[in-house]
């Protein structure tokens, strides 16, 4: 552990993060109604997906959205002490869970109804952890992927790339993550006062991404639009071995509003560009995110952290969802 945390704290990076057309299990005030895209041009009076919450944690590629159980559960899973640490450091060694939003980002329906159960009983304790329906991308739209079992019913290789002989493909809705931490995460309204969050631990963003390829998409459009360096902490796996991996082109939504760009609203922004064929190499692959970090490394300005760290340790998870509140304790 001490390890791991020495590495990650000699690192910065820009981060990835997350976007969302469906939430469950929300309250009235909460009941947010988001459609592509996610630059929000409506009336400031409008909530924000994140308003209310003081932190939140982004789990990129959620599977059965066990790590946002990390957060709110850490007595339940004693054995991924390098996540416990990263929470503890980031949200606090005793944590309020009711000023803490959770978005799980999962492309892939089979894994819904696990994470939806779970999003419920949450709801019904008042902590809040939601269900995007969606895969992270650069873009808004569609994508397919193929439903690679790698022999097991877990799925971890649900993914935009084939590795599989007896994979099945399926099209899947893609969303722009960073124009959805940049409208609807980071000017969200704060909550007032909670027990348990002092003044002096000031707000967090922390993101884990392990999206199987695809954040050789995600990430660089996360740097360049610099949402990046709105988050504080940044953890996941890049997957290289999967390189040589083939993103298709997309054609422009709305081609016209691209020219113009005198308008005084942001109406254009929201647009999706033509978006040229991407081939990524082997050595690519190796290259993209080290680059990055290193460019994040020698910023004064961007506070985020970057770990190259991910654990699939209960994977299956299988622990009794609560019917009450439980103040969790540090474990790290």
């Amino acid at each position: 552990v001490n390890i791991a945390w020495s590495i990650m704290t000699k690192h910065k990076i820009f981060a990835y993060s997350v976007a969302a057309s469906f939430f469950v299990g929300l309250s009235s005030w909460q009941q947010v109604s988001l459609s592509v895209p996610f630059v929000r041009t409506d009336l400031p009076s409008k909530h924000l997906a994140a308003d209310r919450c003081y932190h939140v944690f982004l789990d990129v590629g959620a599977n059965l959205g066990v790590h946002g159980r990390f957060l709110m559960e850490p007595e339940m899973y004693p054995d991924v002490p390098v996540i416990h640490k990263i929470f503890d450091n980031f949200f606090g060694t005793r944590r309020n869970n009711s000023g803490i939003c959770v978005f799980e980002v999962e492309a892939n329906p089979l894994h819904h109804p696990k994470i939806e159960a779970t999003a419920q009983a949450y709801a019904k304790i008042g902590w809040r952890y939601h269900l995007i329906k969606a895969g992270a991308s650069d873009h808004n739209g569609s994508m397919q992927f193929w439903h690679n079992q790698n022999g097991n019913s877990r799925e971890t290789g649900f993914s935009t790339h084939k590795h599989g002989a007896e994979s099945g493909k399926v099209d899947i809705p893609v969303f722009r993550l960073s124009h959805f931490i940049l409208s609807e995460i980071v000017p969200r309204k704060l909550p007032p006062y909670l027990s348990g969050i002092t003044s002096a631990r000031r707000p967090t963003i922390v993101m884990k991404m392990d999206i199987e390829g695809s954040e050789y998409l995600v990430f660089p459009d996360l740097l360049v639009t610099g949402a990046l360096c709105h988050l504080d902490f940044v953890f996941g796996e890049d997957h290289g071995f999967m390189a040589p991996i083939r993103f298709p082109h997309v054609n422009p939504s709305h081609p016209k509003q691209l020219r113009n760009f005198d308008k005084s609203n942001s109406d254009w922004i929201n647009s999706n560009p033509y978006l040229a064929e991407l081939n990524v190499t082997k050595k690519e692959a190796k290259t993209i995110i080290n680059y990055a970090t290193k460019i994040v490394h020698f910023s004064r300005t961007c506070k985020t952290k970057y770990l190259h760290y991910d654990t699939e340790a209960y994977g299956d998870d299988g622990v009794p969802l609560p019917t009450k509140v439980r103040h969790p304790k540090s474990l790290g």
